[in-house]
């Protein structure tokens, strides 16, 4: 009686259990695993017409691979399909609109982008990355939040001075692909040349906020090395694969986390430690800003 008992102990704490899907834990296999390399995927869009108001970039990047018939399009991963495109049409939400379960949508956006595009609501650009490129069009004030930003902000610099150095190098360049040693670089120049980057007299915000910045700055020394490790950390959660996003997937059994959500599905195989994946898990990362002490 006590070993009956027993079982119906134990099936009742594995009914408990959660699947791994409640758990964000992905354990399926793409339907189609040839289309799961993104250079695959690309292939596919060879003849997709050029008339269409969606384009191939986006259509790649949702994990969808052309028919070749009209404007159809299926997943790679979760075989859903779809048509019809008109022109203001997003794929990565009408892939999550119509097939919310799709392991590859919660793989690289995760369920609260889901979530709020079950709600009707309009999900928020994702600029956490840092290391993946950024739109022109972002405004600098949101820039500041990016690694490079936060290096520069973690070594004394105000928010304000920050913005500053990103503003006169997107002027510069044309465009916001800028290292934390770039923004540093152009901070000092503004230190040492104040009349350079103000037609006008300092005013005595910017006066004050000098004067902070000199008495707070670390030997140039201190502050390469510092930049120095900030790069050496950013290759760190680069993904090993395709060396350009930002690697943010668990793979389960072995906990190992070396490729971003759009390389993962296409691995068997950690490359770290050869063990066989049975699982993906999407990992979030928080930027903690931290003063470096003296």
């Amino acid at each position: 009686m006590s070993e009956v008992t027993s079982d119906v102990r134990i099936s009742k704490q594995n009914a408990s259990k959660p699947p791994p899907s409640v758990l964000g834990i992905n354990v399926e296999k793409p339907k189609f695993p040839q289309y799961a390399v993104i250079s695959k995927r690309k292939e596919s869009f060879e003849s997709w017409p050029e008339y269409l108001p969606v384009k191939m970039e986006d259509m790649v990047e949702s994990g969808l691979v052309y028919t070749g018939v009209g404007d159809s399009v299926r997943c790679y991963f979760c075989g859903g399909g779809l048509r019809n495109w008109e022109k203001g049409d997003v794929p990565m939400e009408e892939h999550a609109k119509y097939y919310p379960k799709c392991p590859h949508i919660l793989l690289v956006k995760g369920k609260a982008y889901v979530e709020k595009i079950a709600r009707g609501e309009k999900p928020e650009t994702d600029c956490a990355d840092g290391i993946s490129s950024l739109s022109n069009s972002v405004d600098s004030s949101d820039l500041t939040d990016s690694v490079a930003a936060q290096s520069c902000i973690d070594m004394g610099y105000s928010k304000e001075i920050v913005k500053r150095a990103i503003d006169i190098f997107i002027n510069r360049h044309g465009n916001n692909h800028f290292k934390g040693r770039d923004i540093c670089e152009i901070i000092f120049d503004i230190e040492e040349n104040p009349e350079k980057y103000s037609p006008d007299a300092t005013t005595n915000t910017e006066a004050e906020e000098t004067t902070q910045l000199n008495e707070d700055n670390e030997p140039l020394e201190t502050i390469e090395t510092l930049l120095d490790e900030n790069e050496r950390l950013k290759e760190q959660y680069t993904c090993k694969i395709c060396l350009d996003r930002r690697v943010d997937v668990i793979f389960l059994p072995c906990g190992h986390m070396v490729s971003c959500p759009q390389c993962a599905p296409a691995l068997t195989k950690c490359p770290v430690c050869r063990r066989t994946i049975n699982g993906q898990l999407k990992a979030f990362m928080s930027v903690i800003n931290t003063k470096i002490k003296k």
